[in-house]
């Protein structure tokens, strides 16, 4: 197994955190700062895990990932007769690819949330120039650039970057490539918010060779920060079955900095200058993990479901250990479901959060109370659209009327919700209620369990 400090990843780490390979009895060494309170481990094939320090005498054990695989991404870098990348191909690699502790990469980003089931990797790197869309260039044009890209790609077989149902995650090829990724010059619109930019967005694009077949691909600038990469990769992996968890920038009951498919995409935000760049270093650099719902539920229809154990709580009451969802599964529940009598089909959520992996982001320059702990919110699959984001996560807010954080925050002021969870401490909120439910935080531990009582009132 490969071993080292979890520490806060960063696009360019100043040096690289210590890594050890255990023997062929399992012992290894490292040397730790003081700082380093939690361990990685993890080997493909393994259900990664993240262990804290209270855990570290005794045996870690990790456990078979079934369906274990790579998914190769088909990487475009498509310039233009007047507009060239700036970005060096390395650098572009280093962000989509490395697998490099401590490097804020979409392959690491996605081997973390998957708990080691998923590996990342560089099918075939393609450059193209088009002089068919001068300046200016605008997000009515990106469907058409995306066209021109895929006209170029008629013939091509995909057998080295075929390998997954980008429909269902299942392990079988369904003739289209696994991720298909445009990649043109230029800054972000989502951070400068110019119109003469361009947003990165994922589509599902008829070929044009055969209209009754669509391929789900990614369109983004060099310079668009991880969290916007691996947020519109989410909507791919499934066809777009993942929504959007926002409703409009300003709205404070959704999901906020909670999951990757809200706010949480641009965790990791150090200072603010939309005006100039650079945007990768030091914006969205540490994505929040999606939520247990989103990762179980909606990632590739279900296929990740066993990633995260989950207790649908059969009656009125409950209590017991939650633990951290970003940890590998085991005995005890990570994320506990109640349905919410008001609305057939509308359900209760509850998880505990812990500031680990790419959670250790900073969020507006801010921690304090509540940035880490249970996290409750109302969900209603009915309200999944595409295109048109209805918020079907609720997250409850522990900490009512606490300030937002000054600028700099988000883009377009999205709300944060960071201190949105309930803990156990000075400042911190254990009880809350919504609705006829009702839960209150009983204890914590060193291993970043909470136990909970949770009730619903059936007359409310």
């Amino acid at each position: 197994m490969r071993v080292y400090p979890d520490r806060l990843p960063r696009v360019s780490p100043a040096g690289d955190p210590p890594v050890a390979f255990t023997n062929a009895e399992g012992r290894f060494r490292l040397d730790l700062e003081p700082s380093d309170t939690v361990l990685a481990v993890e080997k493909d094939g393994w259900r990664r895990d993240l262990v804290p320090a209270c855990e570290w005498p005794r045996e870690m054990v990790l456990h078979p990932a079934p369906g274990f695989r790579q998914e190769a991404v088909f990487l475009v870098r498509l310039d233009f007769t007047d507009e060239a990348s700036k970005l060096p191909d390395g650098a572009l690699r280093e962000l989509i690819f490395s697998r490099r502790p401590g490097v804020a990469s979409a392959a690491n980003y996605l081997y973390e949330v998957s708990k080691g089931a998923l590996s990342l990797v560089e099918g075939r790197f393609l450059k193209l120039r088009s002089a068919d869309q001068p300046a200016p260039r605008h997000d009515e044009h990106t469907t058409a650039m995306a066209a021109w890209v895929l006209e170029r790609l008629r013939g091509e077989t995909w057998a080295d970057c075929d390998r997954v149902d980008n429909r269902t995650g299942a392990s079988k090829p369904d003739g289209k490539p696994d991720h298909l990724w445009i990649i043109t010059p230029g800054p972000p619109q989502s951070l400068t918010a110019d119109k003469a930019d361009l947003k990165a967005v994922s589509l599902l694009m008829p070929l044009p060779w055969n209209k009754s077949r669509r391929w789900p691909l990614l369109f983004l600038t060099e310079t668009v920060p991880l969290g916007n990469i691996v947020h519109e990769a989410f909507h791919a992996m499934g066809e777009h079955r993942v929504d959007d968890l926002y409703v409009g920038c300003k709205d404070p009951y959704t999901a906020g900095i909670w999951d990757l498919m809200d706010a949480g995409q641009y965790r990791g935000w150090d200072r603010s200058h939309p005006e100039e760049g650079p945007w990768v270093e030091d914006t969205g650099y540490s994505p929040s993990h999606p939520m247990a719902w989103v990762r179980s539920e909606l990632w590739y229809r279900g296929h990740f479901r066993d990633t995260i154990r989950r207790l649908a709580v059969p009656g009125r009451t409950w209590e017991g250990w939650i633990a951290p969802a970003s940890r590998a599964p085991g005995s005890d529940p990570q994320w506990v479901t109640l349905p919410d009598p008001r609305r057939k089909g509308r359900f209760f959520s509850l998880e505990v959060r812990r500031p680990w992996g790419f959670e250790r982001g900073r969020v507006g320059g801010r921690f304090g109370p509540g940035h880490e702990g249970l996290v409750v919110a109302t969900i209603d699959p009915r309200l999944l659209t595409h295109g048109n984001p209805k918020g079907p996560v609720r997250v409850v807010d522990a900490h009512p009327g606490t300030p937002e954080p000054p600028k700099p925050r988000f883009p377009c002021r999205m709300w944060e919700l960071d201190d949105a969870a309930f803990n156990l401490g000075p400042g911190e909120n254990p009880k809350g209620r919504r609705g006829p439910l009702t839960w209150e935080v009983l204890d914590t531990d060193a291993s970043g369990r909470l136990r909970v009582r949770v009730w619903l009132d059936p007359h409310h």
